[in-house]
């Protein structure tokens, strides 16, 4: 092993909470020597989700914690959970990784705003070098979710399930996901100047029907489904809450479930009492986050899969709106400016730092 040099990082810190560009700033500090089995990584790329903005503002149920091992004067923690490193530099217990082998954390709360990196190679999951950066670096929250949203509730070859925000990263996932499987799906949408157009790529990813939310509240339509599925949409999947919820709800058929990962509307999820006396609708929420907790042996396999899918063609990288971040030209106002119009542009479409 060559005499090491030291790696300089810059990473985006905040020790308070509050309005994201407010609170984050550019830090510059030296990684330690890897020890054992830890190893230096340098980033190649990663996302900004709202997650991460949830984060800095403090409503996030999961936050990293707080410390002064990065030489600042308050304690800090880096911003991110998403990122695909290269491995740069090996301790002398590593018995897996090799110099540029691609990993991604295993966990989410490891700070991934950052040119480097340290961890412990048991805390990674590695990743072939045949998958694109924007895919490697994004996989663990949307995909994983939409993956286990598919695999985990006892849908069968044949079953439907429906789905709001047909548009969302993850909803996309599903679809693809469970065409593989041979379960039908159908994406509730916003209505949209190009309404047509959207239906067309997401029938080509693999929704089976998609409809407008104001269909979504028709009954005619919601007959129509009832024949279309019959008796077989055994799940719904909710990320919007409000009105949309409790009309996806009303399609299910009996003994069915309704499954909430998120509330994009800021709305109360609403059911009628009817659907659970007489459908004896079950009605859970779930966390990626805290399932790849519990079980990080399930987040393996479910990367691992999700990359075979990837390389048969069966499912698509994200769509994201790229931002490079040049590591020995950009100055700290740069990078922070970066990040700052990444921010502010995060609600049209997946903001994606490339740090090259």
């Amino acid at each position: 092993m060559s005499t090491r040099s030291i790696t300089t990082a810059k990473s985006i810190i905040y020790s308070e909470h509050g309005i994201p560009k407010d609170v984050i700033s550019v830090h510059t500090h030296q990684l330690p020597d890897p020890k054992g089995n830890q190893v230096i990584l340098k980033s190649l790329g990663f996302p900004i989700n709202p997650s991460d903005i949830n984060q800095l503002e403090g409503v996030y149920p999961s936050k990293p914690e707080k410390t002064l091992e990065y030489g600042t004067e308050k304690p800090s923690a880096i911003a991110g959970n998403e990122c695909l490193y290269e491995v740069i530099e090996l301790g002398s217990g590593v018995q897996d990784l090799k110099l540029g082998d691609r990993v991604i954390p295993l966990f989410s709360n490891s700070g991934t705003w950052t040119s480097h990196s340290i961890a412990a190679e048991d805390k990674l999951i590695k990743l072939p070098k045949d998958i694109s950066t924007v895919f490697g670096a994004t996989i663990s929250v949307n995909p994983t979710t939409a993956y286990q949203l598919v695999n985990d509730f006892g849908l069968e070859k044949g079953d439907w399930l429906i789905q709001n925000a047909g548009t969302s990263a993850v909803s996309q996932a599903v679809a693809q996901i469970a065409k593989t499987k041979g379960i039908n799906v159908i994406s509730v949408i916003r209505d949209r100047p190009n309404l047509q157009e959207t239906i067309d790529k997401l029938t080509k990813q693999g929704a089976a029907k998609v409809i407008t939310e104001e269909q979504n509240g028709d009954r005619g339509v919601s007959a129509e489904i009832a024949k279309l599925t019959e008796g077989k949409l055994k799940i719904a999947l909710n990320s919007v809450s409000g009105k949309s919820s409790s009309n996806i709800a009303r399609k299910l058929a009996p003994d069915s479930t309704i499954i909430t990962y998120g509330g994009m509307s800021k709305q109360p999820v609403t059911f009628p009492t009817s659907l659970f006396i007489f459908k004896n609708l079950k009605a859970f929420g779930f966390w990626v986050t805290e399932n790849n907790k519990k079980d990080p042996d399930s987040k393996r396999r479910t990367v691992a899969d999700l990359v075979k899918l990837y390389q048969n063609q069966q499912l698509e990288e994200l769509s994201v709106h790229s931002n490079d971040w040049i590591y020995d030209e950009f100055s700290d106002e740069q990078i922070k400016e970066l990040i700052v119009n990444a921010l502010e542009n995060s609600s049209g479409g997946k903001q994606f730092i490339t740090v090259k």
